[in-house]
């Protein structure tokens, strides 16, 4: 229970700093646009993690008796929690300045940055096939989980801007580089 939250958490985390980062630009909080962008959200992070996970799902791997297949689907499964956790402490290492000015909401832009995050969720939608969990239970506090991360990330980003951005990346990279590790000692 503990890994799956601290995929779900750790997976949020991005979500909310795409929130972050677009609430520091807006002059108000328009509840019809903030709408728009939970559903676009909640599409763009159910669907990766549901087809990531269907691709577990082929005969090929869900029939084998074989220890050794099973030991290598942990085994891809931990890397590419531990790929996901890399990319994240990269961000929260790296020095980026943050020009934060006023603007409308661009959808178009906040789907590019989410699709770049639906690739992550893809990721763990194969990890979390690898690992066994119940992927429809996933998806659902997935979906669940980044709304609340997206409102969040707005009302933090439109009151405070885009503090904290390098600690929450932090945050999410150790939540998932521990769900990783986890993995590959338990087993293999």
């Amino acid at each position: 229970m503990l890994e799956c939250t601290l995929i779900v958490v750790g997976l949020a985390m991005n979500i909310f700093l795409i929130g972050q980062y677009e609430g520091s630009m807006i002059r108000s909080i328009e509840w019809r646009k903030m709408g728009v962008i939970c559903l676009i959200v909640a599409i763009f992070e159910s669907v990766p993690m549901l087809v990531g996970n269907m691709l577990t799902r082929i005969p090929f791997f869900r029939n084998s008796s074989s220890d050794e297949l099973k030991k290598f689907c942990y085994f891809v499964a931990g890397l590419l929690f531990l790929l996901i956790a890399s990319y994240m402490l990269y961000k929260a290492f790296r020095s980026e300045q943050i020009q934060e000015r006023l603007r409308e909401i661009g959808y178009k832009r906040i789907i590019l940055e989410v699709l770049i995050v639906a690739l992550f969720t893809f990721l763990a939608g194969i990890g979390w096939g690898f690992i066994g969990n119940n992927i429809f239970v996933a998806t659902f506090v997935v979906i669940a989980s980044t709304i609340v991360a997206v409102l969040f990330g707005f009302f933090v980003g439109y009151k405070e801007g885009c503090i904290f951005r390098h600690g929450i990346y932090g945050i999410g990279g150790v939540m998932l580089a521990s769900v990783g590790i986890e993995i590959l000692v338990r087993y293999i």
